[in-house]
């Protein structure tokens, strides 16, 4: 079992295939109060395909949108518990960058699964923490 957003989780997931084409969107999240501190990655999508980037290399440009949110809540969010659009709702996220970018974002988004599918299935969220 490997814990959300621990380095090794994130060493995997960034270690998927690379993009068939160049991004066409770069979407960065910011996550605070985490196990391991603050975590920034980032997910790079084109066409329907999408891929975690870890660590996030210094110069590079800035990301389409900025997405910065505390650590229950993404993890909530990566278990299907609590939507992003409640989430932002309750003012539990975040959200920065072009509005026009926030519109795409969303069929952008839609489908594109960064995360590998055995990966997801050996993912853990803290619950070996809390006891």
């Amino acid at each position: 079992m490997t814990r959300f957003l621990s380095p090794e989780w994130l060493a995997e997931a960034a270690g998927a295939d690379p993009l068939p084409e160049p991004a066409s969107f770069v979407l960065e999240q910011v996550v605070t109060g985490g196990p391991d501190g603050t975590v920034v990655y980032r997910v790079e999508v084109a066409g329907s395909a999408a891929r975690v980037v870890w660590p996030v290399p210094d110069g590079t440009t800035p990301a389409d949108l900025r997405i910065s949110v505390d650590w229950p809540t993404a993890a909530a969010v990566a278990q299907g518990r609590l939507s992003t659009q409640r989430a932002l709702m309750q003012g539990r996220l975040r959200v920065s960058g072009t509005p026009d970018h926030l519109a795409a974002a969303t069929d952008a988004l839609a489908g594109a699964d960064p995360v590998p599918t055995a990966l997801r299935a050996r993912t853990t969220f803290g619950e070996e923490l809390a006891g």
